[in-house]
C-alpha cells in the first residue's frame, strides 16, 4: 500500500495509512475480549486514531499485555482497520490494572487481575508490595519487564477487601477506566466560577420551583413547576415550566473542563458513590438546583391541552431559585393524597 493512502479508522474518517512495520502500543482489552492497540508515532497526530487489532501471543515472548510497546508487522483489512502481528516486545509496562493481591513468600506476591480476559497473574516483588494485605483488591501499576516469564506490577493504592460492599464499584471504576480525577486546570477552573447575575437572562425567581430526586442525591440538576392555563381558550390545559442547569455557561468548548467532560462523557452512577462529570465545585455547587439559591438555568414553558398534546412552546434563558428539594417518596405520598409538611 502507497505511503500516502488513506483508510478509514473506526471513526469512520480518512486516516494515513500506516507503514507495514511499526511500533504500536497495547492500550486495552474490548468488550469483545480482542487487544486494542494504537501507533506510538503518527504522522498526522491530529487525526483520527486507526483502529488496530493486535494478535494476544508473541513468537517467543509470551502473552501481551496493556501497556507493552511492540514492533508489529501490520496488515490492513478491509474496513480500514489494521491487524497487527507482534516481531517483538520493545517495552512492557505503563498501563494499570485492578485485581486481588495474594501475598507469596518466595517473590513477595501476585495480582490475579479482576479483568477475566487477562491471561497472566501479574508478580510483584518485596519491594513493590508496599502495606497490601494478601486477599485484598488492589489497584497496580504494570512494570516494564518479566519475571519468570509473567508481566510484573507494582502496588500503588490499596482498595480493601474484596468482600466489602463497596468492592464492586471500585471494580467496575477501575476495570473500565472511568477517570476518577480531574486535571488541574479544570479543577481551577471550577472553583473560579461564580454566581451568576440576571443580566440578559429571563427571571424565574419568583416561581416556586421544585426539584425531585432519591434521597441520597447531591446533585439537583432539573427543576418543575406547573399552574392551569390561564388562557381561555385553552380549557383544563396546563401550564408547566421544566428547566435544567445551565453547565455551558461555565463548560465552553475545548477549555479544560470540556476536555474532563469528554473523557468522560456522563456521569456515572453506582449504588454507593457518583463518578462525576464535572468537579465537585460545579456538579455539586453551582450546576446544581439546591433550594434557596439563585443559578444559572435552561428552561422551556410548555403548554399542554386537556388531552395532555402540545399547543406551544418556548425555551428561555433564565435565572432560577429551588424552594423545595423533594424526594420521590414525598412525591408519591403527595399524589396519594398524603403530603408531609414539606409539601
Amino acid at each position: 500500500m502507497d505511503s500516502n493512502s488513506r483508510g478509514r479508522g473506526g471513526s469512520g474518517k480518512e486516516t494515513r495509512a500506516l507503514p507495514n512495520v511499526s511500533v504500536v502500543e497495547v492500550e486495552r482489552i474490548d468488550s469483545d475480549g480482542e487487544l486494542r492497540a494504537r501507533p506510538v508515532k503518527s504522522e498526522d497526530p491530529d487525526g483520527p486514531i486507526p483502529t488496530i487489532y493486535i494478535s494476544p501471543e508473541t513468537p517467543s515472548q509470551g502473552a501481551l499485555g496493556v501497556g507493552d510497546r511492540v514492533l508489529a508487522r501490520l496488515t490492513p483489512n478491509e474496513d480500514g482497520s489494521y491487524q497487527a502481528n507482534a516481531i517483538r516486545v520493545l517495552d512492557s509496562g505503563g498501563g494499570r490494572l485492578v485485581g486481588r493481591f495474594i501475598v507469596d513468600g518466595s517473590i513477595g506476591g501476585r495480582i490475579e487481575p479482576a479483568d477475566r480476559r487477562a491471561r497472566n497473574d501479574y508478580l510483584v516483588a518485596v519491594e513493590h508490595v508496599g502495606d497490601a494485605i494478601s486477599g485484598e483488591l488492589v489497584l497496580a501499576e504494570i512494570l516494564p519487564g518479566r519475571t519468570l516469564g509473567l508481566p510484573r506490577a507494582r502496588v500503588t493504592e490499596r482498595l480493601g477487601s474484596m468482600d466489602a460492599p463497596n468492592a464492586i464499584s471500585l471494580l467496575a471504576i477501575h476495570a473500565n477506566y472511568i477517570p476518577i480525577e480531574f486535571s488541574d486546570a479544570a479543577i481551577s477552573q471550577a472553583q473560579a466560577a461564580g454566581p451568576v447575575a440576571l443580566g440578559k437572562r429571563t427571571d424565574l425567581r419568583d416561581l416556586p420551583l421544585v426539584t425531585i430526586d432519591g434521597v441520597d442525591a447531591r446533585d439537583f440538576d432539573d427543576a418543575v413547576w406547573a399552574e392551569a392555563d390561564t388562557d381561555s381558550g385553552n380549557p383544563g390545559g396546563w401550564h408547566i415550566l421544566v428547566a435544567i442547569a445551565d453547565v455551558a455557561h461555565y463548560v465552553r468548548h475545548a477549555d479544560a473542563l470540556d476536555e474532563d467532560a469528554r473523557a468522560r462523557g456522563n456521569s456515572v452512577y453506582f449504588p454507593d458513590r457518583v463518578v462525576p462529570m464535572l468537579p465537585e465545585a460545579l456538579s455539586n455547587g453551582l450546576c446544581s438546583l439546591r433550594p434557596d439559591e439563585d443559578r444559572a438555568c435552561l428552561a422551556v414553558h410548555i403548554y399542554l391541552s386537556a388531552e395532555g398534546e402540545i399547543r406551544r412552546h418556548k425555551f428561555v434563558r433564565g435565572l432560577m431559585r429551588s424552594t423545595r428539594r423533594l424526594n420521590y417518596g414525598q412525591f408519591q405520598q403527595a399524589l396519594d393524597g398524603h403530603p408531609d409538611d414539606d409539601l
